[in-house]
């Protein structure tokens, strides 16, 4: 009897290699979205039950790229113009600690063992080192840590105090507190309470999150800066108010004059935080985002980074893509705004789509993946601001389940993934057949 020639054998495995390839990138995502659209704990508390999990497995990527971070002081080298490289390594270091501080809250991870904790502690690392802080040194000097500064020197105490929650460990203490204490007076001190991030550039949606820092790191000690809240809420939603009824993306420090009029990226930010200071408040601008922002065509839903009626198409570094008029990083952090809202109608489909769309596989959401890379050389970064916004404690005593229809690009996508996956393996099944035909040995009489 003849045996098969050996190039058959080369399609077989060809075949095979192509059908594991297939399952990993196109078969298990279809998996995960179908999976989310029937989850019924993502329909009632507003976030997958998968996120620990996520988490976990970002968590080995993350501690991976920081090592590298650190050891090679990259940030040194970095330019003081360059935006996201400059930034992400330390808000998506900040967004790491946050999120293992929230999810081991809940008793849904145990952040003090294994990879999780050696992450929080390169993460603590990164947000803590002088090196990391080159470019803020460039734009302010060697008194960068002394006055304004307003975006640095919240992501320092949130994420420092975030890691003395999770690990108990005070070594951050004395800088942490110290930053506290001063940003507090200053903030305090300065007309609306208005301080710029760096030098001619003040944006209220990290006033508001520092004033949420500096609640977070007093209450350790156990002190509060209500009358500081108070006032920030206040001038928020008065004198900086927009005329969308929501805070300015941008002010001028000294005059309180707005600048850039509200944004979906700044309104997702803003609302993230701002049930910690006055829900109340925070109820009515979410209530405001909704009417002035939000779009929901039946195949896509999201927040738009321009008001009805503007320039739709307007993107920047701080907005992300802005796809079908909706901006991606208001629409990312839309969730996290959403689930703080208790607006669970809002974070189920918002998060479906960002899944759907980040296109998830074993080895973490590839899309944020390749973004994070190109932006900041850094493939985890987005996957973890994504899991931040997902992890939002809901803070609202109202809530508004969802009851409606998912939207339609979830179901595109979900028969794209299959439907290619599918019909690549089916490709590789043909041409085996068709060349088995050809090749089969034979047997009988010559």
């Amino acid at each position: 009897m003849k045996t098969l020639p050996l190039r058959f054998w080369l399609a077989v495995l060809h075949a095979a290699v192509a059908s594991l390839v297939v399952g990993l990138f196109f078969l298990y995502p279809a998996a995960v979205i179908g999976r989310l659209a029937l989850e019924s704990h993502l329909r009632r508390h507003g976030a997958s039950s998968q996120v620990p999990r996520w988490f976990e497995a970002a968590a080995g990527r993350y501690h991976a790229w920081a090592a590298d971070f650190l050891e090679s002081q990259v940030a040194q080298g970095l330019r003081h113009d360059d935006v996201a490289a400059t930034e992400w390594p330390l808000f998506g270091s900040v967004f790491f600690l946050v999120t293992a501080d929230d999810l081991q809250a809940r008793g849904q991870i145990d952040a003090t063992q294994g990879i999780l904790r050696e992450a929080v502690e390169k993460a603590a690392e990164i947000v803590a080192s002088p090196v990391t802080a080159t470019w803020v040194r460039t734009k302010w000097g060697e008194t960068y840590l002394d006055r304004e500064n307003v975006f640095y020197r919240m992501l320092l105490i949130l994420g420092l105090s975030s890691y003395e929650t999770i690990t108990g460990d005070p070594r951050h203490r004395p800088l942490m507190s110290a930053q506290r204490q001063r940003l507090a007076q200053e903030l305090a001190a300065a007309p609306l309470h208005l301080l710029d991030d760096y030098p001619g550039e003040c944006y209220p949606s990290d006033l508001l999150w520092a004033v949420a820092a500096i609640q977070r790191a007093a209450r350790m000690e156990g002190e509060h800066h209500d009358e500081l809240a108070a006032g920030l809420m206040a001038a928020f939603d008065g004198p900086v108010r927009a005329r969308e009824g929501l805070p300015a993306f941008q002010a001028d420090s000294s005059t309180g004059r707005i600048l850039q009029h509200s944004r979906g990226c700044g309104n997702s930010g803003i609302l993230l935080f701002a049930f910690e200071l006055d829900p109340a408040i925070a109820a009515r601008w979410y209530r405001a985002y909704e009417t002035r922002f939000w779009k929901d065509t039946g195949w896509i839903a999201g927040f738009a980074e321009m008001p009805h009626g503007t320039q739709s198409g307007f993107q920047d570094v701080d907005s992300g893509p802005v796809l079908f008029g909706l901006g991606s990083v208001a629409s990312a952090f839309g969730i996290g705004a959403a689930r703080s809202a208790g607006r669970l109608d809002h974070a189920v489909p918002l998060t479906l789509e960002a899944v759907a769309c980040a296109w998830p596989s074993p080895f973490g959401f590839l899309v944020p993946a390749l973004l994070g890379k190109a932006a900041a050389d850094s493939a985890c970064l987005g996957e973890i601001a994504l899991l931040f916004s997902m992890t939002r404690p809901v803070r609202s005593p109202e809530i508004v389940p969802f009851s409606g229809r998912i939207p339609g690009i979830v179901w595109l996508l979900l028969t794209a993934y299959a439907g290619l996956g599918l019909a690549i393996i089916a490709s590789e099944i043909r041409r085996c057949r068709r060349l088995y035909r050809k090749v089969r040995p034979r047997t009988g009489p010559g």
